[in-house]
């Protein structure tokens, strides 16, 4: 079986709207993320590699939570998280500290995945 890795980090580590410029050829549609890895100072970070020169590079990771997100239908916790894109209705995906998901769409509306169905 082929091992295909994905192209960007996960889920949890985005809004990311482009791949980073390569410090060294800034040709920004030559990177690839490689994975995460840990410094050796314990700092997380995500490494890419440029395949245009190919200099390997590290970036902190940045996690979400975004804190001013919309609060929880399900308990009403207002410290929510964006993890991605909704796979199948129009809006974002949502979790709250708690594990509970929801969709947002872009009016405003809450969508809960028993009502997504």
């Amino acid at each position: 079986m082929t091992h295909n890795p994905s192209e960007l980090p996960p889920v949890e580590q985005w809004p990311m709207l482009a791949a980073p410029d390569c410090p060294t050829c800034q040709r920004p549609t030559d990177v690839a993320w490689i994975g995460p890895a840990t410094m050796a100072t314990g700092a997380e970070v995500n490494v890419w590699r440029c395949r245009a020169c190919p200099a390997d590079f590290s970036i902190p990771a940045v996690h979400w939570p975004v804190l001013d997100g919309p609060a929880c239908p399900h308990c009403l916790t207002e410290v929510t998280c964006w993890a991605a894109l909704a796979p199948d209705t129009p809006g974002d995906l949502w979790t709250c500290e708690h594990g509970h998901e929801f969709v947002l769409t872009p009016e405003g509306l809450i969508i809960l995945p028993e009502d997504a169905a």
